[in-house]
């Protein structure tokens, strides 16, 4: 299974930058790329709109940080590079456009607390110029940990006027009155359904989204460093509606095919190069230690709160070393084969929380 990710445009929205008249000055007030040394990071920084976060290593003296930024051109940074602080608690970076009147605020976070087990989806947030929810975490400082990226992102570049309910992930109510992801199939637009991208379906997974414009499924990078022991299984609680038409990449009708969601896990090898999976995996990265996936026969429809449980098998030949360094990833779509533009409009998959399971000794 490939997961959904929805790209595309992105050269035409470069295309349009160029037009603007050489004299107007830059609007653009964004922090582009994020650094600190590499032995003390676990994984990549993940950067939103609002925010970056350093997963660093326990060790790690954070006291005394010197991070350093890449920044929209023509930009200016408050404060600037080369500046040392205390980031035991987060700290702001405020980025202004070359044109004075934009600014945007960063909260900038070092974290290392280690992977939660469990996620009930509770804590969502609007972003400030897209305009689409994002899942995020607690951490043990009360900073936000982005734990759960979607492929909202790529959306967005062709959503126009789209409320953030209507983008493929969203929020809503959950079943003990928190809140619950929505993942649904949705209809891009004729154009790009012209260009065989008709359908983008929701998606939600351990991991970040990176604008790759020339590749969508390299666009999603799945996994989050992970140090507890191996799971037995993967526990959750969802409601599944499958849309009434699957159609392909031409928008033409596959008759007698019937959507399904997709819900999997996958424990891999951490490398110092590539340390993720992307989306077109289909599981058989040789990283592969173990991976759980819900059987077709329990991806059922169901209208009422009903739960998932699925094991982790071994991958063959592959055994877990506690003393190694590993990765999880885990993924969820509303349609199992989204990432091929292929799905029915109006599946949607609503998870009010997952839990890796632990055998008790």
């Amino acid at each position: 299974m490939k997961n959904s990710v929805f790209l595309f445009l992105i050269g035409f929205g470069l295309a349009c930058t160029s037009c603007i008249k050489d004299e107007e000055l830059d609007t653009n007030a964004d922090i582009l790329e994020a650094y600190i040394p590499t032995e003390y990071l676990k994984m990549d920084p993940i950067i939103t709109n609002t925010s970056v976060e350093f997963r660093v290593k326990s060790n790690i003296n954070l006291e005394k940080q010197t991070p350093f930024f890449i920044i929209s051109p023509n930009a200016t940074m408050d404060p600037p590079n080369g500046v040392t602080r205390d980031f035991t608690t987060a700290q702001e970076v405020v980025v202004t456009a070359q044109d004075k009147r934009w600014k945007k605020t960063y909260l900038v976070s070092f974290t290392s607390d280690e992977l939660s087990t469990f996620y009930n989806f509770n804590n969502a947030e609007l972003t400030d110029r897209d305009r689409y929810y994002r899942f995020y975490e607690i951490g043990s400082n009360g900073e936000k940990i982005y734990d759960w990226d979607s492929g909202n992102q790529g959306y967005a570049t062709i959503a126009g006027s789209t409320p953030p309910e209507d983008y493929p992930t969203a929020a809503v109510p959950g079943r003990q009155g928190g809140l619950a992801v929505k993942m649904q199939t949705v209809y891009t637009s004729s154009f790009a359904a012209g260009t065989g991208n008709p359908i983008a379906a929701g998606n939600l997974f351990l991991g970040q989204f990176k604008l790759n414009p020339f590749n969508t499924l390299k666009s999603t990078r799945f996994g989050l460093p992970y140090t507890e022991a191996l799971p037995s299984k993967v526990r959750g609680v969802y409601k599944y509606t499958a849309g009434e038409v699957v159609t392909d990449e031409h928008f033409k009708e596959v008759v007698g095919a019937k959507d399904s969601f997709d819900i999997y896990a996958i424990i891999f090898e951490l490398q110092k190069k590539d340390n993720f999976l992307t989306g077109d995996h289909n599981f058989e990265d040789p990283r592969n230690v173990a991976i759980a996936r819900i059987p077709q026969q329990d991806r059922l429809e169901t209208n009422t709160w009903s739960t998932f449980n699925f094991p982790f098998e071994m991958v063959a030949g592959k055994s877990y070393d506690p003393n190694k360094n590993y990765m999880i990833a885990l993924v969820m779509t509303s349609s199992i084969d989204g990432a091929a533009f292929k799905g029915a409009i109006g599946s949607t998959l609503l998870v009010d929380e997952i839990e890796l399971v632990y055998e008790k000794e």
